[in-house]
């Protein structure tokens, strides 16, 4: 486990970003002020928009998908051999899931690599490759773009919460900001997500963003396209999306509200 301690508001803020090292490379970041006071992320906040039925579908697809890969009609099986095979099947959301994840993780860190003028090494993933690939057409594709400052920590003084912001940068004289995603799709949590930085950046620094971008990467082929994978997001909308995050972040802070309650209720028995 590693803390920093991250100043921001021209130092006039302190907080904590312990980062977490899993299995797999995995990371795990969370916030807290000096005193200890946990800050809720963004990603917490926007993960309480209800996915469940999307994910539902998706999980059982994959369910399906690894039973007409593995299990073979013609062959006889006992039934103790019947039900491991279905408990295989059910975890296999779990792996693709976790598989996405450190691929998308790679690919962000290539991005970055190359963002900082650093040595991109590619591996032998080839949709880690093939993300990184994406990146590149879209970069090159786009001349007047200035990418200044990636992974960076942000953090809200008025609203009380914190993340990393992907990038952000400049066109021209507009400054924009940026959000990179190797998902199937750009989905609404992610415009909440950008909203949140976006914010919280011009409370930090005083600026102000023309528009914002969320770059998805085609991890499968490497292909891109700008009209389907690049959603440009007005100021005007991302006022919009930030009122919708907060409508998110009071339903955060009532739960941390109610936990604070229960868990009293429990230790008074």
């Amino acid at each position: 486990m590693e803390t920093k301690i991250i100043s921001l508001y021209k130092g006039e803020v302190k907080i904590k970003c312990i980062t977490l090292k899993m299995m797999g490379d995995k990371e795990i970041h969370w916030f807290e002020h000096l005193d200890d006071r946990k800050i809720d992320g963004v990603t917490s906040i926007s993960g309480l928009l209800d996915k469940s039925a999307a994910m539902a579908g998706w999980a059982a697809k994959m369910v399906a998908l690894y039973l007409i890969k593995n299990w073979d009609i013609k062959k006889v099986r006992t039934e103790e051999e019947k039900l491991a095979l279905i408990e295989r099947a059910k975890k296999e959301y779990r792996r693709i899931s976790m598989e996405a994840a450190n691929i998308g993780k790679d690919v962000h860190r290539l991005a970055e690599d190359w963002i900082k003028g650093k040595e991109v090494i590619l591996p032998d993933n080839e949709k880690v490759v093939n993300g990184y690939t994406a990146f590149l057409k879209w970069i090159q594709g786009n001349k007047k773009l200035k990418i200044k400052n990636s992974e960076k920590i942000v953090y809200s003084r008025k609203y009380d919460y914190a993340g990393i912001m992907d990038w952000d940068g400049s066109e021209g004289k507009e400054l924009i900001m940026g959000d990179f995603k190797t998902s199937s799709g750009i989905y609404n949590d992610m415009l909440y997500q950008v909203a949140a930085y976006w914010q919280a950046r011009e409370e930090e620094l005083g600026i102000e963003y023309s528009r914002g971008y969320i770059v998805q990467f085609e991890k499968e082929t490497g292909n891109f396209d700008s009209e389907k994978n690049v959603l440009e997001i007005s100021r005007q909308d991302y006022k919009k999306n930030f009122k919708a995050f907060l409508g998110l972040r009071r339903t955060k802070t009532r739960e941390n509200e109610l936990k604070r309650i229960w868990k009293q209720k429990n230790n008074n028995y």
